[in-house]
């Protein structure tokens, strides 16, 4: 049965290598076929077939209006690819991105739509640990931040998933991963996707 699993988290908490090892531990251990959409990439993706070229981590500086539209035809392109799938779907995002004039909507109204979750997941950390692989990750292009701002971010994507659960009525689940506990946090993700 296809099935459509947000899964989303604040950068550092580690929601793609979960996501990653999800899929991996199906296919491997379960023989469950799961496909892994990053919403991110996607966007990327999409700029590269026009001639345009930014790097990931500056898409959220970018114009307001230009986010949103960039969003809206990654919702499409990839609503397009889970109606050709015939496995659980996992779509790899983030519920708010704190851009310069405040957090813009991962998810609005009509990502949601086309999208259709039936279940939506936050996979969150500590916010000490979250500063700590930020910190470490020198493959991306982080804004340097204090704790109490991933605590704030941490928050917002709660906020948010609260009004993505009444928009969609998919339920949404909490899951944890702490430092080194990446594999539990995989199989807490299958576990609420019933796989």
């Amino acid at each position: 049965m296809k099935r459509v699993v947000v899964v989303t988290g604040i950068p550092g908490s580690g929601k793609t290598t979960v996501c990653n090892l999800a899929k991996e531990i199906a296919e491997r251990e379960k023989g469950k076929k799961l496909t892994v959409i990053n919403f991110g990439t996607v966007m990327v993706e999409l700029l590269e077939k026009k001639g345009e070229s930014i790097h990931r981590d500056f898409l959220r500086k970018s114009d307001l209006g230009f986010q949103k539209k960039l969003q809206r035809e990654a919702a499409e392109t990839i609503s397009e690819r889970i109606s050709r799938s015939e496995d659980v779907v996992i779509v790899d995002t983030h519920m708010s991105v704190k851009t310069t004039w405040g957090f813009l909507p991962g998810l609005p109204q009509h990502v949601l739509e086309a999208l259709t979750p039936s279940l939506l997941v936050l996979v969150e950390a500590p916010a000490k640990q979250i500063l700590s692989r930020r910190v470490k990750d020198t493959s991306r292009l982080r804004d340097k931040v204090l704790e109490e701002e991933i605590a704030e971010e941490l928050l917002f994507s709660r906020l948010m998933a609260c009004a993505c659960t009444v928009l969609t009525g998919a339920p949404v689940k909490i899951v944890i991963n702490e430092h080194g506990k990446q594999k539990e946090a995989a199989l807490k993700l299958l576990e609420a996707m019933e796989l």
